[in-house]
């Protein structure tokens, strides 16, 4: 039975020496729960508080909510280890046990593996062999395999090897013998798999995300000493946004939990959208550990307004754990006209349907999307074929472990978005006529020597932005800008620019080896206005323009929802008519990943939503659904259809 709990409310001494789930929808403070029963466990029970070295463990799944839990917990942190799940197996399991993870290397795939620097995590955005040089790899492999072999096999392939989790988990799962394999791409030679994966351990000693959870696993798995520590150090684990685990994941935190220590898992299964990275809803609903669970809801929410609510639970009605109600606060003069606002369905593309849209962005609204170039519909005055280029870059990193959108905000990692960084940067700071930012850009590269600066370096900065920004205009490759660059500062009028830099040239170096022919094509045809944008309008901090799996988490008072089954969805049965007529979300499949997906989507907005459709057929379907549905719940839905 699951028993109904408030967001503000304690767990007893009594209730944490079980095993617990809690389900929780959007905006019912999860977080807020998390912490506040982190820093009561803290404060009073025994375990914590006479254990000289024994803490709380909270696991979430990004870094950036680690950073929020930190940063809430304050002086509590003495007490308490955040991590996500990678970062927590890297710091406790992967570091403390090298011995036995090189042990797993030989005994599992054969590798044998010699002691040396830590074998740890690759760098996020930079490829596993990012640094190497391909021609000692290649004789590397002839020499483990004593043969003169040609090879011309790209760095990405080559890092592409990697233990296969899938049929492991299956093996486990299925309690069949245990199945330890490396995937092969079709670009790799059978014979090559191993010599070429010996390499990346033993030289490059890297570990990819996946074989992070693997070994993790293992070592706890195989190793009784890391698992008795793990159980000692932490007596109490929290784990965020459990519907979003791989089952890996799971299965590592199950095994911790099966003597002394307590797992506490939070999670929503409507909100379980990450199929793709392996989550199964399953496992948030099946989650036991030796039948000692007690299951809990907070079917509060104090983000959206009741109509919201009752909208977003018409979504989930196939999920029996949690109906929500509406917990939101007003400022008593706004109370009444943000309760009045209608969800309103924008049909078609209509100038009037174009105006409501554009009123929205302009009042800080956001447009949620299936993928990042769908955004760029949104976005007056971008060519056709330069949205098609932004959706061929953004499907490039589909099955890529980088994430563009936050490798444009936050890192400098990937060549090309670095070189386009550095260009923009210089661009503004010529037009601010800013020396300041001229240095912030050049540091991107190599650090500028600020105190050898003389009247002469400035006056050459100078010349060189105005000769390299004159003429440019929207239409204007901004690859063609940065070659123009590259030439320019090999120019011997320029020369004197190289006593301010330890490197002898100042050349950008656009793609990598590791970017794909396709890749390269199409950001060699992105336009000046397009790319800059992109970098400025739909990948900063404050963008208006989001896919759903980034919107994830955050909030905002008008949210304009586009989302509608791509190919795949379709292929496997999803359709919005289907989905407003019997909306469901509780299996694993495509239509109701579908349907949880356009639910988190909805499920963002605090004032008002608005849900843009092509199709004008789907007028009357969901106005039957809805209707029926206040009719048979009672529960009031204001909207209306806006063409």
């Amino acid at each position: 039975m699951v028993k109904s709990i408030a967001s503000g409310d304690f767990l007893s001494e009594n209730e944490i020496s079980n095993h617990i789930k809690i389900y929780a929808g959007p905006g019912a403070g999860k977080t807020h729960f998390l912490v506040e029963n982190v820093k009561n466990i803290v404060s009073t029970n025994k375990l914590i508080t006479n254990g000289a070295r024994r803490k709380v463990l909270c696991i979430t799944y990004t870094n950036k909510a680690v950073d929020e839990i930190v940063n809430r917990l304050q002086e509590f942190n003495d007490y308490v280890e955040s991590y996500t799940i990678h970062g927590f197996i890297i710091e406790h399991i992967i570091k403390p046990f090298q011995s036995d993870l090189i042990r797993l290397m030989e005994e599992d795939f054969s590798i044998t593996v010699s002691k040396g620097k830590p074998i740890t995590s690759q760098v996020e955005g930079l490829g596993l062999l990012h640094g190497f040089d391909r021609e000692l790899i290649y004789n590397y492999i002839n020499l483990e395999k004593d043969s003169n072999d040609t090879y011309s096999y790209s760095k990405k392939n080559m890092s592409d090897v990697q233990v296969d989790i899938d049929k492991f988990i299956n093996s486990l799962r299925n309690e069949e013998t245990l199945e330890f394999c490396l995937n092969k791409p079709k670009s790799i030679n059978f014979d090559d798999l191993l010599p070429l994966k010996k390499y990346i351990w033993s030289e490059a000693r890297k570990l990819t995300h996946d074989e992070i959870l693997y070994f993790g696993y293992r070592i706890v798995q195989t190793n009784p000493l890391a698992l008795y520590v793990l159980r000692v150090k932490f007596p109490f684990i929290f784990v965020d946004e459990f519907q979003d685990t791989n089952p890996l994941q799971t299965q590592l935190i199950k095994l911790i939990g099966e003597k002394s220590t307590k797992i506490i898992v939070v999670g929503d299964i409507a909100q379980s959208i990450y199929s793709f990275q392996g989550a199964k809803i399953s496992d948030f609903i099946d989650f036991n550990i030796d039948g000692e669970i007690q299951e809990y809801a907070i079917n509060g929410n104090r983000r959206s307004t009741v109509n919201i609510v009752n909208f977003c639970n018409f979504i989930r009605q196939s999920d029996r754990n949690i109906w929500q109600v509406s917990q939101r606060e007003y400022e008593d003069k706004d109370k009444d006209k943000i309760e009045a606002y209608s969800i309103k369905f924008l049909l078609g593309n209509t100038n009037v349907v174009n105006e409501v849209i554009a009123t929205a962005l302009n009042e800080e609204g956001v447009v949620l999307t299936r993928g990042w170039a769908d955004a760029f519909y949104f976005i007056r005055n971008i060519k056709d074929e330069q949205s098609k280029l932004l959706k061929n870059i953004y499907n490039s990193y589909y099955y890529s472990p980088i994430q563009i959108r936050d490798e444009i905000r936050e890192h400098n990692n990937v060549s090309w978005v670095k070189a386009f960084k550095f260009i923009f940067k210089l661009w503004e700071s010529y037009n601010k006529k800013s020396f300041a930012d001229i240095v912030l850009a050049f540091n991107m590269f190599s650090p500028l020597k600020i105190s050898k600066i003389e009247p002469h370096h400035i006056f050459l900065i100078g010349n060189l932005s105005q000769e390299l920004f004159t003429g440019i205009c929207p239409d204007t490759l901004t690859t063609e800008i940065i070659n123009k660059y590259n030439n320019l500062v090999i120019e011997e009028k320029y020369i004197g620019l190289r006593d301010l830099f330890d490197k002898d040239s100042l050349k950008i170096i656009i793609f990598s080896e590791y970017d794909r022919d396709d890749l390269v094509k199409n950001i060699e045809l992105l336009e000046w206005e397009t790319s800059y944008r992109l970098f400025h309008e739909v990948f900063s901090e404050n963008s208006r323009y989001m896919t759903v799996h980034q919107a994830k988490g955050l909030e905002w008072e008008k949210v304009i929802v586009s989302v509608s089954p791509n190919s795949f969805d379709k292929k496997d049965g999803a359709n919005l008519g289907e989905m407003f007529v019997s909306p469901k979300i509780i299996d694993e499949n495509a239509s109701d990943e579908f349907t949880r997906l356009f639910y988190v989507a909805c499920s963002r907005a605090m004032d008002e939503l608005f849900i843009h459709l092509d199709d004008h057929s789907l007028c009357t379907i969901i106005k039957d659904s809805l209707d029926k549905f206040q009719m048979e719940k009672g529960a009031k839905i204001n909207y209306e259809f806006i063409l």
